[in-house]
């Protein structure tokens, strides 16, 4: 019925003499929507702003399709500020549509304009892993940082950046670039951005073995995270904290945080972050010598992400192809490869069941069976 209402209207508005302005006050209000909620997607509000803009997606959807035909000028700032609910939603495909549109006029843009859009450019690409377009982004945006007088900006470029460097194994690179990125951040009122920073200089800092450093910096960035409510990075960090957890050889720590980070990454609704978890309990089914189990779940964190369109980010990719490579080591290559695939094939809601039925979670269910066919 509502799309029959929403067909006849439709035919209604288009026989109107006034449609045009009508169209451009429809996607003003919505543009105003989207600027509003730039600043409060990085707030204490942020839960809130993520299921209005979910409920707004169709007609910012509109907009933005609108700006693309009659007035491309606000769009460079329109999708930097959206992109944290393009990127906390599984909202990417789109997005990504619409910058490729976008980016064949790039050099004609004021400098400012120019640099939101390579940064959004550059987040989304690596966020869904093309690693090609991820590095020609950032060729363009690097030569502008000097030109940037936008603080905020400025010091996200450094951390969009950062990430680029990982994609071409840069590691210390990375680390000064997240580094510099952070201590501009610091002396603003960033929290979410600046926990991510902190993120990203953990991540890269337990691949390099600095396991004090990450420490200091993965606790401050999940005291962020929880002081200001941000689920999706308290999620995040806490798979950062079981992984490094992991490594120091201190297992019982690992499992609360990971299974903590799991429950909050299936209430966000956030297909990356699942996965994380799962590749985070496939490192602890490794140590606790289950190695089987670890493969089934690096091929549900894989299959998972395939499907809709990501890849691990740049900051875990190397560390989970390690993790792969040690799993295939402990249980054949043979083994591994019929177990990994048969774990790609599982749903959300089987590779949940696969970790919670497991021995030493928290339930006592059944133990889930690698061999199995996945359920629907």
């Amino acid at each position: 019925m509502l799309e029959t209402v929403r067909a006849f209207v439709a035919e209604q508005l288009a026989a109107r003499a006034d449609l045009g302005e009508i169209e451009r006050r429809y996607a003003g209000y919505y543009r105003g929507l989207a600027e509003e909620a730039d600043k409060q997607l990085r707030g204490v509000d942020q839960d809130q702003w993520l299921e209005r803009l979910e409920t707004e997606a169709g007609n910012l959807a509109a907009t933005v399709r609108w700006h693309l035909v009659h007035d491309r000028g606000p769009l460079p700032y329109l999708f930097r500020a959206l992109w944290p609910f393009w990127f906390l939603r599984d909202r990417m495909g789109e997005a990504r549509g619409w910058i490729d549109q976008m980016l064949p006029t790039v050099g004609a843009l004021e400098p400012l304009a120019r640099a939101e859009l390579l940064w959004t450019a550059l987040a989304i690409a690596a966020e869904v892993g093309d690693d090609p377009a991820a590095l020609a982004a950032r060729q363009r945006l690097s030569p502008l940082l000097t030109g940037i007088d936008d603080p905020y900006l400025h010091a996200l470029s450094q951390l969009a950046l950062a990430w680029s460097l990982l994609i071409t194994g840069d590691a210390d690179g990375a680390l000064r670039q997240a580094s510099m990125s952070l201590e501009e951040l610091r002396g603003q009122a960033e929290p979410f951005w600046t926990a991510v920073a902190l993120g990203t200089a953990g991540s890269v800092e337990t691949g390099a073995g600095r396991y004090d450093d990450a420490l200091v910096h993965l606790r401050e960035a999940r005291e962020l995270a929880e002081r200001f409510d941000h689920p999706w990075l308290t999620a995040t960090i806490g798979v950062l904290l079981g992984s490094l957890a992991v490594v120091r050889g201190r297992r019982e720590e690992a499992r609360p945080l990971l299974e903590e980070a799991l429950e909050l990454s299936l209430a966000g609704h956030s297909t990356n972050n699942v996965a994380l978890c799962l590749a985070g309990f496939a490192r602890l089914m490794l140590v606790e010598g289950d190695p089987q189990q670890a493969a089934f779940l690096a091929g549900a964190a894989e299959g998972l992400r395939r499907r809709a369109g990501l890849r691990a980010w740049p900051m875990v990719r190397r560390p989970e192809t390690q993790l792969q490579a040690e799993i295939r080591q402990a249980l054949g290559a043979d083994r591994f490869d019929e177990t990994f695939a048969a774990g790609t094939r599982l749903s959300r809601r089987a590779a949940v069941t696969a970790v919670r039925d497991h021995p030493g979670a928290g339930s006592d269910h059944r133990t889930a069976s690698p061999g199995q066919d996945p359920p629907t």
